[in-house]
């Protein structure tokens, strides 16, 4: 398997929302909301290679998400992007409905890439500037729909709307981001104490487990090598918001594969504003 591949495709799981930027969501001021803001750092085998922050605002039956990812260091000799998002859409009562998002991608070379995703009763629509062809590895119209773009997946995992009590990673969804189909399975694995070396959290957890699954949209070779995707552990911790929402953070992703350890650690947090207490 190749780093290159091997690494990206992690990513895709481990870091959703940086596949995911320019588009506005629907608010409503004059309603209660809660806004969440977290910044993390990406490394491989305990080196930095990236950063990448998300910000989210539930309000009223509608959220919004922006996030920014890019690259840093020796990653960037062979694999350099930098990754704008941003996605909007509807709150229900156990899931979310897309309605718009929006990606720029701006890779080594220079190169700009744009796609956008618009939905119409669950079926997502693609802009891509330029256009790129997915001729003969398309993901089935039919199994497109009622799929989440990868920042609303983020949103939907951050968000806590799956969430049982004392289960905040009890979730299933199907992800299409334009090109790509997979699936992302959460499950918890046990209750745990954990203290985070960067100092940002020391508490309770649920030590969660976290499966891809790629489904369609790309070469047979590579579906296959995704049957030995790694899988992934989470710390994921609990913050209440202060209109009602709890949400369900992610603050340490974590896989062991053959090259070493990839992981996605979060070094800021800021809920409604304030750093969240433990």
């Amino acid at each position: 398997m190749k780093y290159r591949f091997l690494l990206s495709s992690l990513l895709l799981a481990l870091s959703t929302p940086a596949w995911a930027a320019g588009g506005a969501g629907s608010e409503e001021p004059a309603q209660p909301g809660d806004q969440i803001q977290l910044a993390m750092t990406m490394y491989a085998g305990g080196i930095s290679f990236g950063k990448m922050d998300m910000d989210t605002t539930l309000r009223g039956g509608d959220y919004h998400s922006v996030s920014n990812f890019q690259t840093s260091g020796v990653v960037n000799a062979f694999w350099q992007s930098e990754i704008q998002a941003t996605s909007s859409g509807r709150i229900g009562a156990k899931a979310l409905q897309p309605g718009l998002y929006d990606s720029f991608d701006i890779n080594r070379t220079g190169k700009k890439q744009e796609v956008s995703l618009t939905y119409d009763n669950g079926a997502p629509k693609l802009y891509a500037d330029p256009v790129y062809s997915t001729t003969g590895f398309e993901a089935k119209p039919e199994d497109q729909k009622d799929t989440l773009d990868p920042l609303s997946a983020a949103t939907f995992i951050i968000s806590g709307l799956s969430a049982n009590p004392g289960d905040p990673c009890s979730l299933s969804t199907r992800i299409f981001d334009g090109r790509r189909l997979y699936r992302i399975e959460m499950t918890k694995v046990k209750d745990t104490d954990i203290k985070m070396d960067n100092g940002l959290y020391a508490g309770k957890a649920a030590l969660c487990q976290v499966k891809y699954r790629a489904l369609g949209g790309m070469r047979p070779r590579v579906l296959r090598i995704n049957e030995n995707f790694p899988v992934i552990n989470a710390w994921v911790v609990s913050f209440p918001g202060a209109a009602g929402h709890t949400f369900s953070v992610p603050v340490r992703l974590w896989a062991d594969t053959q090259y070493g350890q990839l992981s996605v650690v979060a070094d800021a947090m800021k809920i409604d504003g304030q750093p969240p207490k433990p």
